[in-house]
């Protein structure tokens, strides 16, 4: 498997996987490849992991930030394409990521041998997020309700806040992640004909059970739901149970060698 050079991040293998599935990780609003090294260490033995490495973080620094999710999605499906050797791949996205997953499947032709799974995230046609008309402009006065929406979600980027240097150089990422996130709307009628296995924190404030079962409108093939204890990033929090469920999907592949759950 070859990194699809700057897209694709491939983690190193710390066991030889016993079947030929591969995980391929997109990161949240503001999240790096180096979000998903303790959720892919937990798939060790069971699949070849990667993320996707957006532009504008870590070696891509310089590089301008993306704003259209739709226009980002074509260039990671190309990536994707260029990366995908054969064999079913699960797409694993979180909050915004679980948007440019779905979308990057939506434009490969073959889905046959992919499964979505769509954590902290509702259906595309059921997407509200706050209020981000207050964090728009990049100004200073702007900073403080950007700050209080990334502490009321919590995870991991949450204490970089703590730091100035690091929260002048983080903020910047994820305002521009949240407004493209926020403007994304999917096209009308849109769905993938892979399975999507959808999963949410219990307490998470931008998800609730209608809003992610309605995911099941945007399939033609089947829909699992999996509710974990937790808010928005339950994915930090119960990461061992996060890895159960993807390994129990990877578990059954179908004889065809599509994805079967």
């Amino acid at each position: 498997m070859i990194d699809a050079e700057p897209w694709i991040r491939c983690f190193p293998a710390k066991a030889s996987p016993v079947t030929p599935w591969m995980v391929l990780f997109f990161p949240h609003s503001g999240g790096s490849a180096g979000s998903y090294h303790h959720l892919a260490g937990r798939l060790a033995g069971v699949a070849r992991t990667a993320c996707i490495q957006y532009p504008g973080r870590a070696e891509r620094q310089q590089e301008p930030l993306f704003t259209d999710i739709h226009a980002l999605a074509d260039q990671v499906a190309v990536a994707f394409t260029a990366w995908h050797q054969g064999g079913p791949v699960m797409l694993f996205g979180h909050s915004l990521g679980a948007a440019v997953a779905y979308e990057v499947i939506r434009r490969t032709p073959d889905q046959r041998q992919l499964v979505l799974a769509a954590s902290g995230h509702p259906a595309p046609s059921r997407l509200r997020l706050p209020s981000l008309s207050a964090v728009n402009d990049g100004s200073a006065d702007s900073d403080e309700p950007l700050i209080e929406l990334i502490r009321s979600l919590g995870g991991d980027d949450a204490t970089l806040l703590d730091h100035p240097l690091l929260r002048r150089m983080f903020l910047p990422v994820i305002r521009s992640d949240l407004m493209a996130h926020g403007h994304y709307r999917p096209d009308v009628g849109s769905a993938v004909s892979c399975p999507i296995v959808a999963l949410m924190g219990v307490t998470d404030p931008l998800t609730n059970e209608p809003d992610v079962e309605a995911w099941k409108r945007h399939t033609s093939s089947t829909l699992q739901v999996h509710t974990l204890p937790g808010g928005h990033f339950f994915t930090n929090q119960h990461t061992g149970e996060v890895a159960d469920i993807l390994r129990s999907v990877m578990s059954t592949p179908s004889p065809t060698g599509s994805a079967d759950i």
